[in-house]
């Protein structure tokens, strides 16, 4: 199947982004009083003491503007609207407790773009940009009409009142989809993950985006050329298995390939999310088999929280689908390579293979399930990120 304009689609389109904001700048009072009459207690215009005032309130408004973080950190804390139960619940919190923030590891996301003037992400490790919607942008921007690719990056990286899962890693961003979130031509996603691990050298794509799977067709293309060779290169992708609902004929393309990981959307009380799209047994002929049945896990997905359009009042929106999902799998991972990434190098030297099933396998045995096996939809179960570590960790022991 090639993928194209058509076909390559961003995972979820959410039809109201539910932009949230507690300022109302037209609520009466908020505008501070003035006169044209000047009132007998009044200062002269050009007074000293006008002056020496002016000047204070010169360096007080600086002084803010520079501490923004912190000020919106403590100030503006409660006001920020948080997911904090996905963070709780997939143990991503407990990895961070034991002094794991993903320094050191390089996480590449094809996306919208992203737009790093958001106050939670002004301190956020940035290891390059590329533009492929305008070629002739040299600046960080997010093409996409809902901050799509902003919104993945928060989750991943955001620093204060709000926090991402692994915000010490360096992330590079490729924007390859345009503002409705459709690749903007054949191979702008395939060249997105060439540069991705080629140069930029990630070890990690994270890909919140898919196109829908045929059976009936070849699978071919730019895309999925591109997710093979990185995956030959030792590079680990994550990608979105898809919103397409139980009567999909398996999850979204590159997520169906064998070595990518898939991730589903699962619910708050960790039930499969409604739109969350099932997986086949079968691909290109072949059964698949463990530890690569699809998809592989399932973490948080509906009503999911994070870093939006920095110019509204509160820069946050909600969103739901295996996109975001797609990034608390990234997070967990960056954090058991930060841990671990030395002992899978060795293996990885190797056998890329081997190093990419210990993982996957780890995943498969840790996975939070009320069940035994695999689900179509839910994969192995839901993301338990400690779990996670600890297995890996026995493997490598």
């Amino acid at each position: 199947m090639r993928l194209d304009g058509r076909r390559v689609e961003l995972l979820p389109e959410p039809d109201e982004p539910g932009m949230m904001t507690v300022i109302d700048r037209e609520a009466p009072g908020y505008e501070p009083y003035t006169s044209s009459v000047e009132s007998p207690l009044s200062v002269p215009q050009g007074s000293p003491f006008q002056t020496w005032r002016s000047g204070i309130l010169i360096v007080v408004l600086s002084i803010l503007v520079l501490s923004y973080p912190l000020v919106e950190s403590i100030l503006f804390g409660p006001l920020v609207p948080t997911s904090e139960w996905a963070f709780e619940e997939t143990e991503l919190r407990d990895l961070q407790d034991i002094g794991l923030d993903g320094s050191g590891i390089h996480v590449c996301m094809v996306d919208t773009g992203v737009d790093r003037s958001h106050p939670a992400l002004i301190d956020a490790k940035f290891g390059g940009f590329l533009d492929l919607v305008n070629p002739e942008n040299g600046d960080f921007i997010d093409h996409g009409i809902d901050y799509h690719g902003t919104m993945m990056a928060g989750l991943l990286i955001a620093e204060g009142a709000f926090q991402g899962g692994a915000p010490g890693v360096t992330l590079s961003v490729a924007a390859a989809l345009g503002p409705t979130g459709y690749s903007i031509d054949d191979d702008a996603v395939g060249q997105a993950i060439d540069w991705c691990w080629r140069v930029q050298k990630a070890d990690i794509i994270s890909l919140s985006l898919g196109g829908e799977a045929d059976p009936s067709m070849a699978i071919s293309g730019p895309t999925v050329s591109a997710v093979e060779d990185a995956l030959a290169s030792g590079t680990y992708i994550v990608a979105a298995a898809g919103n397409r609902g139980e009567n999909s004929s398996d999850v979204s393309i590159p997520g169906a390939i064998e070595g990518v990981i898939s991730v589903a959307a699962s619910t708050r009380t960790g039930d499969i999310w409604v739109d969350a799209s099932r997986g086949s047994e079968v691909f290109e002929g072949e059964t698949r088999s463990n530890p690569n049945l699809k998809p592989e896990i399932a973490s948080p997905g509906q009503d999911i929280i994070s870093t939006n359009n920095p110019e509204l009042g509160v820069p946050y929106a909600s969103s739901s689908g295996s996109s975001v999902s797609t990034v608390f799998v990234t997070a967990a991972l960056a954090l058991i390579l930060e841990a671990h990434g030395e002992k899978l190098q060795l293996i990885e030297e190797q056998s890329v293979e081997e190093a990419r099933d210990v993982l996957k396998t780890a995943l498969m045995q840790s996975a939070n399930s009320d069940y035994e096996g695999h689900d179509n939809r839910l994969g192995y179960g839901v993301l338990d990120a400690l779990d996670w570590e600890r297995s890996v960790a026995e493997s490598l022991s």
